[in-house]
């Protein structure tokens, strides 16, 4: 079973999920620097986001007749739904408590489910969306800590790197189709433009 409901072969999902992250991640940037959002509801938003994402893998892993769930995954779950039903932050202090519980408990879940999805599509549809959380949590990180959020030409440049590295692999990857000899490849060239674009948001 597919981690995510389509027909789509999880490679392609992937890397069309990697270049819209690099969309979201760059429209996010754009709105905190011209003041069409605010951070506080941005967060909510995001926090809103992640937990239907959790909700689609919690679905799959208790059908999935693959492999046998622990308690304990549930349990980690569980746990991190919790944290993103806090209240709305409102303050830079009140962000940062729920920003650092967010952080432990998605680590925490990725350390119980490493072993049980250590090859399933489930636990690379896990780490993408967090991936994209996390990068989206260090903007919101940023904004909370600065008066002036600005889009600087590093960002901008490096944004630009990125989208042509994940442009090129999802090109790659829609012509491979659905054989999967290069699988691993694959993947870890998705791995190294989600590198691409931490290294842009550490230049915002």
């Amino acid at each position: 079973m597919k981690a995510t409901e389509t027909d789509k072969p999880l490679l392609v999902v992937l890397s069309d999920g990697t270049l819209k992250a690099q969309q979201e991640i760059d429209e996010l940037a754009l709105q905190l620097a011209l003041g069409k959002a605010e951070a506080k509801d941005k967060f909510e938003e995001l926090k809103n986001e992640f937990k239907e994402r959790l909700s689609v893998l919690k679905q799959h892993l208790n059908i999935s007749a693959e492999y046998s769930v622990p308690i304990a995954i549930n349990l980690k779950i569980d746990e991190l739904e919790l944290r993103l039903q806090l209240g709305k932050v409102s303050s830079k202090e009140t962000f940062n408590i729920q920003r650092e519980a967010l952080i432990s408990a998605i680590i925490a879940f990725e350390m119980e489910i490493r072993e049980v999805l250590m090859h399933s599509d489930l636990s690379d549809y896990y780490h993408h969306e967090a991936e994209k959380f996390l990068l989206k949590l260090e903007i919101l990180r940023l904004k909370f800590g600065i008066a002036k959020f600005e889009i600087k030409d590093a960002f901008r440049m490096r944004m630009n790197r990125a989208g042509k590295v994940i442009e090129k692999l999802t090109e790659k990857v829609r012509k491979a189709g659905t054989r999967t000899q290069h699988h691993f490849d694959y993947k870890k060239e998705i791995s190294a433009a989600y590198k691409h674009l931490k290294s842009a948001v550490k230049n915002l």
